[in-house]
């Protein structure tokens, strides 16, 4: 069954607010893809920051290293699913940032690596992590700031989008949905896919309300290696991306889903990616549900 998705309209900030104190630490580029410096104990982890799911994960690897204990996860039927186990990382810390604890999924993400389908670090920390918190990613300057959890709510300074976490289609995880951008000025809800190399890619429930129709009949092919575990997406142009008044890109790569894309059956309009995120700050509130761009 199609859905509709209703794109909600941007709220202006009726006057600045001071943000909460942030705690700033080390934002690195892992083959493109934002990822931080973990200790763990006395471990070091390499991990993507990951807001296309709410579960970090962990490769079986790194788990076996840090000794952990690990824990079945089981299915529908109540039996273990094959593969998927589960841990918890106590006193896990970004820099100066603390966290008492993270759970995390375990893959053995092993073979997935060395074919190039999936980055070489040791998982993800996922925006489950963040709940309640502001996260900042500052792609420029290289720094990752997180709050406090958050008690009050915060105005945010800017133009903002209207965050939703939306499943990625019927049966997948709720992801980070954004409210704000536009293609050629017309309005698009996306995911905010931070482990997305692309631009934006526009999938087939908004081409015509962005009259993309020209452009996705491309046959022009780009390959992303870690999305899909390596899909090929046709590539065309847009005039612009914006967020709000801004103009981020002119003219800017587009990508259309190819074949093997995973669709989200029309819940959002599209996803947009580090091509286009890594050159601003990206501030996410998960406490009251606002994104912006600086």
């Amino acid at each position: 069954m199609k859905r509709s998705f209703l794109l909600l309209p941007l709220v202006l900030a009726p006057a600045f607010a001071a943000l909460p104190p942030l705690t700033d630490a080390k934002l690195l580029s892992c083959e493109g893809l934002p990822c931080v410096d973990v200790l763990a104990g006395s471990a070091h982890l390499k991990l993507g920051v990951d807001t296309g799911n709410p579960n970090s994960f962990l490769n079986l690897k790194a788990a076996q290293a840090l000794g952990l204990t690990l824990q079945p996860v089981n299915g529908r039927d109540g039996k273990p699913r094959p593969g998927v186990q589960t841990a918890i990382v106590p006193n896990v810390s970004i820099g100066p940032i603390k966290f008492d604890e993270l759970k995390f999924l375990v893959f053995d993400l092993s073979d997935a690596i060395e074919n190039g389908v999936f980055p070489r670090i040791d998982g993800t920390i996922a925006y489950g992590a963040f709940k309640d918190r502001i996260l900042q990613l500052d792609y420029p300057a290289g720094i990752l700031s997180v709050s406090q959890p958050l008690a009050a709510p915060v105005v945010c300074p800017a133009s903002c989008g209207d965050i939703s976490l939306i499943p990625f289609g019927r049966n997948g995880p709720p992801i980070v949905t954004s409210t704000g951008f536009t293609v050629n000025g017309k309005a698009i809800a996306v995911q905010i896919g931070t482990m997305f190399t692309g631009t934006l890619v526009v999938f087939p429930t908004a081409v015509e309300s962005l009259g993309l129709s020209a452009e996705s009949k491309s046959t022009k092919s780009h390959f992303f290696p870690f999305t899909d575990e390596g899909v090929d997406m046709f590539e065309s142009q847009a005039s612009q991306i914006g967020f709000g008044s801004k103009v981020l890109l002119a003219p800017s790569p587009l990508y259309f889903a190819g074949p093997k894309v995973h669709l989200p059956d029309g819940l959002f309009g599209g996803t947009v990616g580090a091509g286009l995120l890594s050159s601003h700050k990206s501030t996410l509130d998960f406490h009251d549900n606002k994104f912006w761009l600086d």
